[in-house]
């Protein structure tokens, strides 16, 4: 019997489970986040920067190169005047990771402890 194989596009995570690796990758720092943000429509970096406190640019743009190669965004840069903006939005197939991610935030706001401090 062939083993089957997870992975993502590209290639960073591994594993003979699907829902392993979808967990790997919602496990990235900022990555559920991110997709909640662009699942009200596309942003532009600094919205959202702005939108992540405590999100090092550097994090941010690693973060969304990740999404990106994982054909979760896309990244439409527009030149003007000599100066390129880049505006992000969800692919469809980032779309369809907003219910999950809803869900998920649901399950743990009913069964895991919270610290408000």
């Amino acid at each position: 019997m062939s083993q089957v194989v997870y992975y993502t596009p590209d290639s960073e995570i591994k594993t003979e489970c699907a829902s392993e690796a979808l967990a790997l990758l919602l496990g990235k720092k900022w990555v559920p986040r991110i997709i909640e943000i662009l699942s009200q429509g596309p942003q532009r970096f600094g919205q959202l920067h702005k939108e992540l406190d405590g999100a090092s640019p550097k994090m941010l743009k690693q973060q969304l190169a990740l999404l990106e190669a994982n054909g979760l965004i896309i990244n439409h840069k527009e030149s003007q005047a000599n100066q390129v903006s880049s505006t992000y939005c969800l692919t469809d197939t980032g779309q369809s990771l907003v219910a999950i991610i809803s869900a998920m935030k649901d399950w743990g706001s009913q069964h895991l402890q919270c610290d408000h401090s």
